[in-house]
This record gives C-alpha cells, structure tokens and sequence, in this order.
C-alpha cells in the first residue's frame, strides 16, 4: 500500500511538472507571430526556426542627446529582448553638433558596432551605402529573422530604400510632414503689433523689429541656415535626396511636369537669398558665432536669447510646450509661414535604421528591430517611456502624459527609425491648449492641401560612380558654401563667384551629369 501511494505521488509529481513545462513553453511572449521561443532554457532558445542560444548584446547608434530617463527606460526594454531574444542593447549617441562629422568615421574607423539610425538626405544613408558601411538586406534574410516587419512595411517604402537593386535600411512607416515651421515668442508678437505670421516675407519683418528692439534677443539665434529651407518651402524648390552636397541641387517640387535638375548656383533664387541672408546677418537676425557654435537648435529658443526656433512641427511643438511650461509669460506658438504652398508627404526612408555590415550579430540585430518595430509593448516603452511613470494608456489606443514625461519625452530618444503607424499611440488631450489647437488646424490645412506626388520624391542619388568629386565637392562646400548661406562671406557677387571656381576645379560638372543620368533613368522606370 505504501509503495502504491509513493508511486502515485510520484505519477502526479511528473505529471505536473510535465504541464507547467508545456505551459510555460507555450506562452509565446511578446506579439510577433514568427516567434517561435518563450520561458525556454536558453540552450533551447530558438526564433523563428533560428538558434538563439547564444546571449549577445547588441551596440547601436542613435542621433541626438541621451535624456535623464534614457538608461532606466532602455533597461525595462532590455528585460523584453533577453527573454525574447535572448539579446540586449547599449546605446550610444551621436549629438546633433557631432553627427555630422563623426557618423562615417565610425564605419572608416572600423567600430565595433551593430545598429544605428540613419535617413535618406540627412542621415547619412546614401554616403554609407556608397563607402560600403551598410548590410545589404534580402528579402529573404528580412522575412527569416523580422517576418512580422514584412508583414508591415508597404513596397513602396522597400523600393524607396534600394540603391542599385539592394535594400540597405529598414524604413519607419508612418505618414508624416517633414515641413518646418516656426515657434516664435508670443509676447514679442503682441508687443510689436502681430496676431499672425502668414508669410516668409512677415516673417523677415517680425524678425527686424525684434533686432531693433530687443538688444538682448536675437531673432534666430545661432540656427540661421534654417531660413533657406523656409525660403525654399517659399519658392516651391526641394533638395534631390542622395546629394549630401548641401543644397547644391534642387527640383521644382510642386510642378510633376518639370523634371529639371537644377544647379542652385545657375538659380537666380539662390543668389537672391545669399544677399537677403548677408543683409539679415548684417542687420543682427542672428549671432556671429553661427559658424562655430555648438548650441543645439533649440537652445537660444529655451534660454531666452533668441526669438524663434525652426524645425518639424513635432518637435516644435514640443519645444514650444517646453518653453510655454516654464515661461508661460512667453505664450509661444507655432506659425506656418508658407501656408498657400501645398506640402508633401514625407518619404518613408526620412527615418530607418540599417545594419552595420561589419556586425558579428547581423541576424539578431535583425531579430531586435523586429522587435522594436512590432512589439506594441517596445513602440511603446520607446516612444513614450515607462508606462504609469512617464504616460498613462488612454482608450481608443491613446495616451497621456504625467509630469515625468520630461525626463524622457515624447518621441524625442531616435525612436524614429521603427515608428509604425498601425501600433503607435496617439496623444489624448482632455483640455487641447492653444498650441494644441494650433497644430490641429496646421495639420488639418497640410492634410487637405498634399502636394501632387513628383517623380523625384522618391528618388535618391547615389553618388558611388563620383565618389572622388563628391568628396573634394564637400570640403570646398564647408569652407565656401556655408559662410555663404549664413551671409558671414562679403561682398555677395564675389564670394558666389569664388564658389562656383571651386565647384568647378573639385569637379562638381561630374557630379551634376551623374544627378541628371540617374534622375533621367529613374524617372523612366518609375
């Protein structure tokens, strides 16, 4: 009788074992359909079908500046991809003064990484590719370590992302306004008799008013370059995506039946701006230390020396909120200063993320942006932060802030490169403030207003055929070019035409053919 009733504890022990083993195994974690691992031992770990036994830690790069709850937040993502995939992250910056200079310098010099952001135009994407520093992503190695991003991210975003018939970057998807606005100082608004600012050339008046009469406050701070964009978005003119040479070449936007490429220094609008902007620097619009500052772009806005801040409508508003919390005295908004002019829709390769190509770990660096990119819990924690410390969930797949929110904000950690729009969050405001309500109504105007799609938005130079020209093109640019554009460089005329004999001995008439070979080509096919 004794041993019967041994023997039945022990059924029962093996059995109930057995069944927490297959409930534990069974409870996928996270949302991603291709996962095949859970509570396994690590030695049994595997996803989608691939060996993940081995820990790894991941290093990835993004732009900007790490913020006071960056490390806390990261620490609870962490938590998720070691359970998931057995993999962590460390992240490094690099701030928006150094980027520039330093991001190729990290594949040239041959650091150990796996990760980091990168965009079409202005994050570095088209000179990596061309200097070999990214991961060529098949098809099938995407569908084998993220099949839930390829269940996500459109065609038209992958197509986007090919240069010479690969794909180097894993794009963001969500359809968004890449048109700067500009936040301004209300009181100065009201002292100097404006309601509204309704125009670039309303703007520029604004602006000499408070030179006049502000002797403490700048105008535009230290981030004069801002306004050629302004002037542009004015004119109708974009930048050709892939130039990496400033502002050099340019297209007729808002006209899908011009295909000119056209030269910025044989634009009769390029040497209007260059004297408009040497006369606005002349008149104190903004400082003398523009060339070597390393001020971010938001700092004399904050501080108080400068009078507006140029940039997205996202982030300006949330820097004029930041500024409205602790200056409420200040009433700042956000003006549209082009507002009859139709704006585009941003390509979805503005924002991406690609893999190093030296990466000993390209597999899961693959596996954490599939993570990153569909895991609702991971957008989550990345976009706004630790749940009930920095937002609360609100219905409807909304949130709200709480008063921690700053120590980490609002999109504002490069989560930019895996934002996907059919999980991220919107903002739920019970009270909508004036700021509030005056982004609404901006982007309820943009979203009634889309601009005709033209064929070279979606186009991207690659300049590897040129590489040596574009390279001797981007040293005369830094030493010619931006004094040129900040109005710091003389006598106007002359300094455009020392310029041009630059260009011309580094060998931008190759460069130019290229664009227009490419572009011609790309047009045809598209």
């Amino acid at each position: 009788m004794k041993k019967r009733v041994l023997s039945l504890i022990m059924i029962l022990t093996l059995i109930t074992a057995l069944f927490a083993g297959c409930g534990k195994n069974g409870n996928a974690v996270g949302t991603g359909k291709g996962t095949e691992t859970g509570g396994k031992d690590a030695a049994e770990k595997t996803f989608n079908g691939v060996d993940i036994s081995k820990p790894v830690t991941l290093k990835m790069y993004l732009l900007g500046d790490r913020t006071a709850d960056f490390d806390k937040v990261y620490a609870e993502i962490n938590k998720r991809l070691q359970e998931k995939l057995n993999a962590t992250v460390e992240v490094e910056f690099l701030s928006w003064s150094e980027h520039d200079k330093k991001y190729s310098l990290l594949f040239s010099g041959g650091e150990d990484f796996d990760l980091i952001f990168t965009a079409a135009g202005w994050g570095h994407y088209e000179n990596t590719v061309a200097m070999g520093g990214f991961y060529a992503l098949t098809k099938d190695f995407i569908s084998t370590y993220a099949p839930d991003i390829m269940k996500v991210v459109p065609e038209v975003a992958w197509s986007q992302a090919t240069i010479d018939d690969s794909i180097y970057m894993v794009p963001n998807y969500q359809n968004e306004f890449g048109n700067n606005v500009v936040g301004l100082r209300g009181d100065l608004l009201q002292k100097y008799g404006y309601n509204d600012i309704t125009s670039f050339d309303q703007l520029l008046e604004f602006y000499g008013k408070v030179a006049a009469g502000e002797p403490s406050v700048s105008p535009l701070g230290t981030q004069a370059g801002g306004l050629y964009y302004q002037y542009l978005l004015d004119k109708g003119m974009d930048t050709v995506s892939g130039t990496s040479t400033k502002e050099l070449f340019l297209y007729n936007t808002v006209n899908p039946e011009d295909k000119t490429i056209t030269y910025a220094l044989d634009w009769a609008g390029f040497t209007d701006y260059c004297k408009l902007a040497k006369d606005l620097y002349d008149k104190g619009y903004w400082s003398a230390d523009s060339l070597a500052t390393t001020e971010e772009r938001q700092d004399g806005f904050l501080s108080g020396t400068s009078a507006s801040l140029i940039w997205n409508i996202g982030t300006t508003e949330t820097y004029v909120d930041q500024a409205n919390k602790e200056h409420p005295e200040w009433k700042a908004q956000i003006f549209d200063t082009s507002p009859s002019v139709a704006k585009a829709v941003n390509a979805y390769i503005n924002n991406g993320m690609a893999i190093n190509a030296t990466s000993k770990n390209k597999e899961r660096a693959m596996m954490v942006l599939n993570e990153f990119y569909t895991n609702p819990e991971i957008q989550d924690l990345t976009s706004l932060g630790i749940e009930g410390t920095h937002w609360k969930a609100e219905a409807d797949n909304q949130y709200s802030v709480l008063d921690a929110e700053s120590n980490y904000g609002v999109d504002a950690n490069c989560n930019w490169g895996w934002v996907n729009m059919t999980i991220k969050r919107l903002e739920y405001k019970a009270n909508p403030d004036e700021v509030d309500n005056k982004v609404k109504a901006i982007k309820d105007s943009w979203n009634a207003n889309i601009k005709p799609e033209h064929i070279y938005d979606g186009f991207t130079f690659n300049n590897a055929n040129v590489s040596s020209q574009a390279a001797a093109v981007e040293t005369v640019l830094d030493q010619y070019y931006t004094p040129l554009v900040l109005g710091m460089a003389g006598d106007v005329d002359a300094a455009i035409a020392e310029l041009r004999k630059q260009l011309d001995n580094a060998g931008i008439q190759s460069v130019y053919d290229e664009i227009k070979k490419q572009a011609e080509s790309y047009a045809a096919g598209n």
